[in-house]
């Protein structure tokens, strides 16, 4: 299935809310700086779900996963050398950064602990120890995960997969959310009954994803083909799906940035992301019809080297900017600026000179070896 445009800002757009929360999260927790600033301790309490941006990129991926199965007959060897070779050349090259600035005594590099990571185990339940890119356990679990659900649909029927999906989906789900009553965000550093909390968000999330790709494979060409001829008819409907839309869009970004629900389930969010995604794929609203540019192409193609090279952002502008705490004190909406600009500059440069080369090189090398 080909790239849709609309989601493609989604992505760019919970790509740059994580590094946002990761901000606020280093600042007021993992590092335990400004904690007596009020501002800082305000702006994090209300950001906590902004994490939940993960669990959408799950998503996102186990939908696209099932047009990949469901229209390209490749064999699971085969797609897992794709997939490390789209995944694994800039996380290298991050922490190949984060050990530079290491030389210059910005930040302790955890070399054993790096090599395992590299090998993609982090948060697997193998290996939980200090890294220095502690956001790759997303990278991770997507690559494991995306593996062992396109290895359940070559090697099983279509009815058998969906029936293991749908019974690892539910239990997942499950065990997440009761273990830690309701919260999704943090159980990827727990084990839950034997299992990483990490991979069971990613077998939930990806496996929901996959559910969300057969659903609009059946229904998607009628839905985008249903519309009225009657003018008044058609403008209702346009209204109808416009509202419904930018209120699924402003509720998500609201609650992820700047206000946190008190209703303690987090699967209320899954259930409206999912909603909004469906939406932006029908394109009958006005939002939808709008990100349908180019341009949210352009900006998605970010979003993951944006991702991947916070880590190296945070430990620059932590040396340059939050440790001088007068500063940090006196502006602190242009420190959180500055942090989001120099990560983003960071993914878009890794992007351009680094993973897009590397990768069109990667993928040349494996077909002349096809």
């Amino acid at each position: 299935m080909q790239k849709v445009k609309n989601i493609e800002f989604l992505r760019f757009l919970f790509a740059i809310i994580i590094v946002y929360g990761h901000i606020l999260w280093f600042c007021c927790d993992v590092f335990k700086i400004y904690q007596d600033f009020p501002l800082y301790m305000k702006l994090w309490s209300r950001c906590g779900d902004s994490f939940l941006c993960v669990e959408y990129f799950f998503i996102i991926a186990g939908f696209f996963l099932f047009f990949h199965v469901n229209n390209k007959n490749d064999e699971t060897m085969t797609f897992a050398l794709n997939k490390l070779v789209r995944l694994w050349p800039l996380f290298a090259f991050s922490l190949i950064c984060i050990w530079l600035l290491s030389l210059f005594h910005f930040v302790d590099f955890y070399t054993y602990s790096n090599v395992l990571n590299l090998f993609m185990l982090y948060r697997t339940g193998i290996f939980n120890g200090p890294v220095n890119n502690m956001h790759s356990w997303f990278i991770c679990v997507l690559f494991w995960c995306s593996i062992f659900y396109h290895y359940v649909f070559r090697c099983m029927s279509k009815k058998l997969a969906s029936l293991v999906i749908g019974i690892i989906v539910l239990y997942s789900y499950t065990a997440i959310l009761n273990w830690h009553s309701g919260v999704i965000p943090g159980v990827h550093t727990k084990i839950i009954l034997g299992f990483s909390g990490a991979l069971l968000r990613g077998c939930a999330s990806i496996g929901l994803g996959i559910f969300l790709g057969m659903f609009w494979d059946k229904i998607g060409d009628s839905v985008k083909k249903f519309g009225f001829k009657n003018k008044l008819k058609s403008a209702l409907l346009f209204s109808c799906a416009s509202a419904l839309e930018i209120y699924l869009f402003v509720f998500l970004i609201n609650n992820s940035i700047f206000h946190r629900i008190h209703f303690k389930n987090n699967f209320i969010f899954i259930i409206v992301f999912c909603s909004l995604f469906l939406l932006f794929l029908a394109r009958k609203g006005l939002l939808s019809k709008l990100l349908e540019n180019d341009l949210s192409v352009f900006l998605g193609k970010f979003s993951y080297s944006i991702y991947i090279m916070q880590a190296v952002g945070f430990v620059f502008v932590r040396h340059c900017f939050w440790e001088n705490k007068a500063f940090v004190v006196s502006h602190p909406y242009v420190n959180i600026f500055i942090t989001i600009c120099i990560c983003t500059i960071l993914g878009v440069l890794s992007h351009i000179f680094v993973e897009d080369k590397i990768n069109k090189y990667c993928k040349g090398k494996l077909k002349s070896l096809s």
